[in-house]
């Protein structure tokens, strides 16, 4: 009895997650069990296809949850359901359907991460709750029970009381849909068997911040999840931040260590899974410790032993592990500006400031990874780059903002040593100001500005762009900016389509010492105010082995 008690007041910590059990009214209404709906899913390894899905509509009748009647109506919310979720919210139905098709189309990497499905999963459905506002989650929170309501630093909440994740919405588009991936996920957890304090942080964080760490192309319908190399919510740069700081603790360390560490968590679960042997032991580990179904003071020792058990050789583990971080090289870096992903294309949130945003994409000559874990950018009729010496951007321009954009690529030369260091560990403060950049940007649509930060005798260049180009971009909306490093010069390619391919060639010439220290595989997409689509198009020549399948048949071609 006492026991129970005790386990009812226990918190559990996600991003999130701190439950706190108050007094409630039970729903007055009973549950209902709406008639099973469809979620048509095309799995590929990590990445999701949507082909076709139910999503219903139920108003204020309570749909069937494990929640088990301790989740309320509330003012302004309606109940959605997919085939296995239910949504409580009061958003707009475009939002409503967006979640919900992200949460079915993550639903199997659910299954697959913990091996098995929620019992009865057939007749319940997993309950989420996501608001317009923090203020009116925190007036659903109210109503479900919850006394304190809305954390104040979390993005979201799920609670072991009820066993439903509560979103907490973000200006920031990959948060939005992070944060109900990584909910949900504790909610599945929870589902399994009742609660999640069998599990330590690494695990329970590490899963859920491991299958949210997403790429969503809104077009194809498409969501790849566990992506472990990416620029938004970069958790290799957290990662690397908290193992260098702290030490480079080992597994056993983080385990025993309740405090909570998002990028070691993370990378102790892309580690185990890097490897087909590991992910089975793996898998073994997990299955033994929800058997065992330790409860919180007992959690963290059993996990300890049940490691070592499994794990037959511990020390070659850890040693890989220490290995594996220091071979960690992440291919993006925000250097400045709130960017946002959709597929293969980047775009900048608006913000008000005077200078340029900055995305660096630097892939590494030797990737950890055997595959980059987004999704490449498709075939495009204006972009054709045949050898390691060219790289390319697609400009997709949002209309309103055509006469209002700056908008491009550089090419990266010297990074300062002081740069240097940190993008190893990335401690102290980067001096972004320091770094030699090549400048190729379209201004307003009208005019192609080439300036070069840092690079001594290179003088700035305003050329306009032709008519025939101007007006292709008007009407089609879109540009690309290719780049060929050839012997003595940079030969620069506009090309935009009106009916027909219409191109402007401009030869660049450059000094020799600098042309040699410019790479096209370390290039900065480039903003200003606007919300233009980027897309970066690197030769793949160098990456792609004789032993890899065609780029063509697998989901994400960017194979390094």
């Amino acid at each position: 009895m006492i026991k129970s008690i005790i386990l009812l007041l226990l918190a559990f910590l996600t991003v999130a997650c701190q439950p706190q059990a108050a007094s409630y009214i039970k729903n007055p209404v009973k549950p209902i069990t709406p008639a099973p709906l469809k979620a048509d899913i095309a799995v590929n390894g990590y990445t999701s296809t949507l082909k076709d899905i139910d999503i219903k509509f139920l108003g204020k009748e309570v749909p069937y949850t494990y929640s088990e009647g301790k989740i309320a109506n509330s003012r302004g919310y309606n109940w959605w359901i997919s085939k296995h979720f239910a949504l409580k919210s009061d958003l707009p139905e475009e939002k409503v359907r967006l979640y919900l098709e992200l949460l079915e189309m993550s639903y199997p990497h659910y299954v697959a991460l913990f091996g098995m499905e929620p019992p009865n999963i057939e007749r319940q459905r997993i309950a989420v709750v996501y608001g317009s506002s923090r203020s009116r989650v925190r007036e659903a929170m109210l109503d479900d029970g919850f006394l304190r309501g809305v954390h104040k630093t979390a993005g979201g909440e799920t609670m072991y009381y009820n066993r439903a994740g509560y979103n907490f919405p973000y200006p920031r588009e990959h948060h939005q849909r992070y944060i109900v991936i990584h909910e949900t996920m504790h909610a599945f957890h929870m589902a399994l068997n009742g609660h999640s304090t069998w599990a330590p942080n690494w695990i329970t964080e590490g899963l859920a911040d491991s299958v949210a760490h997403h790429v969503y192309d809104p077009n194809l319908k498409q969501l790849t999840v566990m992506v472990f190399d990416r620029a938004p919510m970069n958790y290799i740069e957290m990662g690397l931040k908290q193992y260098y700081s702290a030490n480079k603790p080992t597994i056993e360390q983080i385990n025993d260590d309740p405090a909570l560490k998002r990028g070691l968590n993370f990378f102790i679960i892309h580690y185990l899974l890097s490897s087909p042997e590991r992910a089975q032991f793996f898998a073994y580990f997990l299955k033994q410790l929800r058997v065992a179904n330790p409860h919180s003071e007992s959690t963290l020792s059993t996990a300890n032993s049940l490691l070592k058990h499994t794990f037959k050789d511990w020390q070659a583990i850890e040693q890989g592990f220490a290995e594996f971080v220091q071979n960690i090289k992440p291919s993006f870096h925000i250097v400045s500006g709130p960017w946002e992903q959709d597929g293969a294309s980047y775009w900048l949130r608006n913000t008000d400031s005077t200078d340029l945003s900055r995305l660096d994409i630097n892939p590494p000559r030797k990737q950890t990874q055997p595959v980059m874990d987004f999704p490449g950018p498709l075939s495009n009729k204006i972009i054709n780059i045949s050898n390691k010496n060219q790289v390319a951007v697609l400009i997709d321009f949002e209309q309103s903002q055509i006469h209002r954009s700056e908008v491009g690529v550089a090419l990266q030369a010297k990074r300062s040593k002081h740069n240097q260091l940190y993008r190893q560990r990335f401690i102290g403060k980067e001096q972004i100001s320091d770094d030699q950049l090549l400048e190729f940007i379209i201004v307003d649509g009208e005019r192609l500005h080439i300036n070069g930060q840092n690079i001594n005798k290179f003088s700035s260049l305003q050329l306009g762009l032709t008519s025939e180009i101007r007006e292709a971009l008007i009407k089609n909306k879109s540009i690309a900016i290719l780049l060929s490093l050839e012997e003595a010069h940079i030969k620069i390619t506009l090309t935009a389509l009106n009916n027909k391919l219409i191109e402007q060639q401009i030869i660049l010439p450059i000094a020799r010492d600098i042309l040699t220290i410019l790479n096209t595989k370390k290039i900065s997409l480039l903003s200003k105010n606007n919300n233009h689509l980027l897309t970066p198009y690197l030769y793949p020549a160098n990456s792609v082995s004789n032993t890899q399948p065609s780029v063509a048949k697998i989901p994400n071609p960017w194979v390094f």
